[in-house]
């Protein structure tokens, strides 16, 4: 949707436009060719792109009212007015958090103008774990950081948090995140763990929060008991991964030799 605004700005101020674009994208919105006919008219210009004529200025607004082209996407509220309140992120957040001042998870929460909550003080240090079932299993989750991965967490000194995936990304979570001194990420040793990475470490770019990658000391034997097999998609996304800083490009080479990454889930097995 962001490429059809352009190109519908583009045609409000009489500029060169794309057309074969403009039309292919309006027709994948079940716009008829008729239809662009009756509301267009194309000219290439001398240099590139096209001038694109509105001969049908109602049926254009109308058009453009439909697509939610001049919608208000500041926001989830004006956004929802045009069904299109999933392409905006919610202002807030909610995050689940084992805390050492409770028995039990907690709520740390974010409003809508950017507060944090915390029913306990943070602890000094964060693990993020990406999938759920690893989460509920946190009884055997810090003993497996140490024995296996070789990390110095200790349970008075660690919050452990549901990342739920990308969400843990937000750039809201940046106020919460600066309240330690590190953050471990436990996340799935493939594509979008690497990208769930590579977010937390340009958000936090200007903080002083150490953030590390955990991966287990025995991943090439954990590998090998994977059926998990490289797709060509995923194999052309770790290669733009090998030009990474490490442990990224490293992990990227690793999977890239044995055609498998890796779902966290696969170390409950253990």
């Amino acid at each position: 949707m962001k490429q059809l605004r352009a190109l519908f700005q583009e045609v409000d101020n009489n500029e060169p436009t794309d057309w074969p674009r403009l039309r292919r994208l309006l027709i994948k919105q079940d716009v008829t060719p008729a239809t662009l006919d009756q509301l267009f008219h194309a000219r290439r210009t001398d240099g590139s792109g096209y001038r694109v004529a509105i001969l049908d200025p109602v049926g254009y607004q109308a058009l453009g009212d439909h697509l939610g082209i001049w919608a208000d996407m500041t926001n989830r509220a004006s956004a929802a007015v045009h069904g299109k309140s999933h392409a905006v992120p919610v202002s807030g957040n909610l995050v689940v958090v084992k805390n050492p001042g409770n028995p039990q998870p907690v709520v740390f929460e974010c409003d809508s103008k950017g507060h944090w909550i915390y029913p306990n003080l943070p602890a000094a240090e964060l693990v993020l774990v990406e999938n759920l079932e690893n989460f509920l299993a946190r009884d055997v989750l810090l003993r497996y950081l140490r024995d296996a991965c070789g990390t110095a967490v200790t349970e008075d000194s660690v919050d452990i948090a549901y990342a739920a995936g990308n969400a843990i990304t937000k750039a809201c979570n940046a106020a919460w995140l600066t309240c330690y001194e590190t953050i471990y990420c436990f996340f799935d040793i493939d594509t979008g763990g690497f990208r769930m990475y590579e977010a937390l470490q340009r958000l936090m770019a200007e903080h002083s929060v150490e953030i590390q990658f955990v991966v287990p000391k025995e991943l090439s034997a954990l590998l090998e008991t994977t059926h998990r097999r490289l797709t060509d998609k995923e194999r052309e996304k770790l290669v733009t991964y090998q030009r990474c800083d490490p442990p990224i490009n490293l992990l990227a080479n690793t999977l890239l030799k044995a055609g498998k990454s890796l779902e966290q889930e696969v170390y409950l097995n253990d």
